[in-house]
């Protein structure tokens, strides 16, 4: 029981650092901070960097929720 509410805080706190990630890759598009991502083009590295963290960060968001009530 304790070790599944560690693996679940694991990952609601991975799941955060993640949508930080979407948060502080927004604020990098809007101030033009590392231009050489570019940031808002299709297929773009900073288009796949935000597009997994907000997949990744929701999905252990969800997950992570969902373990510790079990």
């Amino acid at each position: 029981m304790a070790e599944r509410r560690k693996v679940a805080r694991y990952m609601l706190v991975t799941g955060c650092v993640l949508l930080g990630i979407v948060v502080l890759t927004h604020l990098a598009e809007r101030f033009g901070i590392f231009p050489a991502m570019g940031w808002g083009k299709p297929d773009s590295p900073g288009h796949y960097l935000d597009l997994f963290s907000a997949i990744a960060g929701v999905v252990l968001l969800v997950t992570g929720v969902s373990v510790r009530s079990i």
